[in-house]
């Protein structure tokens, strides 16, 4: 599979390897106009960004031949030097500044998500910039306590005089490539948690989405990260590919389809030179576990949401709802009810329940998906396979799909086993916990799942059998969007993690410093010879047995052995303080 080939589920068209490059040169201006670009980067060619939808023309941005992205990685290696030497303090001194831009622009930037993503303006705020605030305050605050030298402490014996630290030391250049659905908050958690660690960032967003990842970009170079710190990559497969493995690129930071995912992992495991790292978020088909005693008006309500919010576009959203027996037509009646009032609407307006699809493939397979279940007997309680499309609408437009709830999907429905992108829940009855735990783990995918009741110490205990990465108790998905919090797949849907102390530590790697200060000769250096070998395992056996008691018997009845140890310590010893009593030669 190319990076650009879209994956079984339907992600759309293009994961985020597909689509137009190029580095961003300037802020709010066409890069191709900039003479410098033109000079550096001449392979420049626009592509469009449109709503999603009414298909109308929003803007352009250029591209650049992937035999460019190369140069670029350089370029950005060659600035991160200069931004790593100002610290971890200076750096998210920077990002506060950003911080507070992005606050500014919060309207201009939430309007473009809106537009090219899909998701209603309002959405737009909680779902997207609200993340991207809640990283940089989060850095500023802790980046440098979890990125600072850790002592790692020397508490063996046979190592006295030695001390050990652990420095945290930024990668150098980093490649990201961020997916259309959430294009401001997932990369939140990688471009602005790199950047604090001292990385340079070659980021590669997707090209349904440019225009938000240039806002974001002219929001960061604005706050003071230089601009070859920070290139923005618009391209397809070629580009995203040539990224890489482009020389340079230490590490790479990937969020779509698992099918490109293993795509990316087999690019960077062949990478010139040596194989670079990955951090991947693969998506899921994340289950809702609700269960008797549940407020089940309030679970119905958060339902909706998660499997609705942006019309069901999101990773982490809910798919799969299973209900207990003893509430199901209960649940089912709110559930429908609360579906029924979210008609899709314009993006744009504020009283829109749900916005658009943001790709005719992606809007397609969801259909043919449904319609595949409603073939095979399943029953419609909300909604439909039909697409809602504005017959004034450009042709380019994707449209709308209605808010759906699916009961009674027979086993064989191609719906269980595929990724379905798109508003739809499918509800299903389970009789015992263990069988909740059974059915919510049989999906290939371990990206995130909530359980629902009253009894937080039973949800907490269900919660702890799940095999996903995140488990919400009465509330669903928002984890993704804590700083504190990190987010991270098991299975199918990838590993590593974004955000939190442990995201940050994704983007460093780790260096142990040991200092002897020489005071003796370690009494395994040459030469060798029996009796030292008996004294090693006489002294292991005192170091660590069980019990001070037998502990001490191994010292007694070894101690001829343990004192080839002592004079080999002493003489080396003494010769170390007759070296340094030598005075130094002028």
């Amino acid at each position: 599979m190319s990076l650009g080939e879209p994956p079984s589920g339907g992600r759309g068209p293009e994961d985020p390897f597909g689509g137009v490059a190029r580095r961003t040169p300037s802020h709010g201006r066409r890069p191709g106009r900039d003479p410098a670009a033109s000079r550096d980067y001449p392979s420049l060619t626009a592509i469009v960004s449109r709503e999603k939808s009414s298909g109308r023309v929003i803007g352009t941005v250029e591209s650049v031949d992937p035999a460019d992205v190369p140069a670029i990685v350089r370029r950005a290696a060659d600035a991160q030097q200069e931004w790593a030497a100002l610290g971890v303090r200076g750096r998210t001194a920077v990002l506060g500044r950003a911080r507070g831009l992005l606050l500014d622009r919060m309207e201009e930037v939430a309007e473009i998500l809106a537009r090219e993503t899909g998701k209603t303006v309002v959405e737009a705020v909680p779902m997207e910039v609200a993340p991207a605030l809640d990283a940089c305050r989060w850095l500023e605050t802790h980046a440098e306590r979890f990125l600072r030298p850790m002592d790692a402490g020397t508490p063996q014996l046979m190592l006295a005089g030695r001390r050990h630290a652990i420095r945290l030391e930024p990668y150098g250049v980093v490649g990201v490539i961020s997916p259309w659905n959430y294009p401001l908050a997932t990369s939140a958690g990688t471009v602005l948690f790199n950047l604090a660690a001292g990385n340079a960032v070659a980021w590669k967003p997707s090209s349904n989405a440019p225009l938000v990842a240039d806002a974001f970009r002219s929001i960061l170079v604005d706050a003071g990260v230089p601009e070859d710190v920070i290139p923005v990559l618009h391209g397809g497969a070629a580009v995203g590919e040539a990224l890489v493995v482009a020389p340079g690129v230490e590490k790479v930071f990937f969020t779509g389809s698992e099918a490109v995912g293993r795509r990316v992992m087999a690019l960077a495991a062949g990478a010139p030179g040596h194989p670079r790292p990955v951090v991947l978020e693969l998506g899921g088909k994340d289950a809702m576990l609700v269960l008797w005693d549940a407020d089940l008006e309030r679970a119905a309500a958060g339902a909706a949401w998660a499997g609705f919010g942006h019309a069901g576009q999101t990773c982490g959203a809910a798919r799969r709802v299973y209900v207990d027996a003893r509430v199901a037509d209960r649940f089912e009646a709110l559930l429908v009810e609360r579906a029924r009032r979210i008609v899709p609407g314009d993006p744009m307006d504020p009283a829109s329940q749900m916005g658009a699809m943001a790709h005719a493939d992606t809007r397609d397979t969801v259909s043919d998906l449904v319609g595949d279940a409603l073939a095979r007997g399943a029953r419609t309680l909300a909604g439909g396979p039909a697409a809602i499309v504005d017959p004034d609408a450009r042709p380019e437009a994707v449209g709308h799909l209605p808010a759906t709830v699916l009961a009674d999907v027979p086993a064989d429905a191609r719906l269980w086993h595929e990724e379905l992108f798109g508003p739809v829940l499918v509800l299903s009855r389970f009789t015992t916990e263990d069988e909740a735990v059974r059915l919510a783990d049989a999906s290939p995918f371990g990206l995130a799942a909530s359980v629902w009741s009253r009894d937080v110490a039973r949800a907490e205990a269900i919660a702890e059998r799940l095999d996903v990465g995140t488990v919400l108790i009465n509330d669903h998905l928002t984890t993704a969007g804590i700083s504190q919090v990190g987010w991270a797949g098991r299975k199918a849907s990838g590993f590593g993690v974004t955000r939190s102390r442990f995201g940050l530590w994704e983007c460093v790697q780790i260096k142990s410093i040991g200092v002897d200060r020489g005071l003796y000769d370690p009494p395994w250096w040459h030469p060798y010879d029996q009796r030292l070998g008996d004294g090693f395992r006489a002294a292991l056996r005192a170091l660590y047995g069980d019990g001070v008691v037998a502990r001490g018997r191994a010292v007694a009845g070894a101690g001829v052995e343990m004192r080839v140890i002592a004079r080999r310590l002493a003489r080396s010893a003494g010769r170390s303080m007759r070296g340094r009593g030598r005075r130094r030669p002028s």
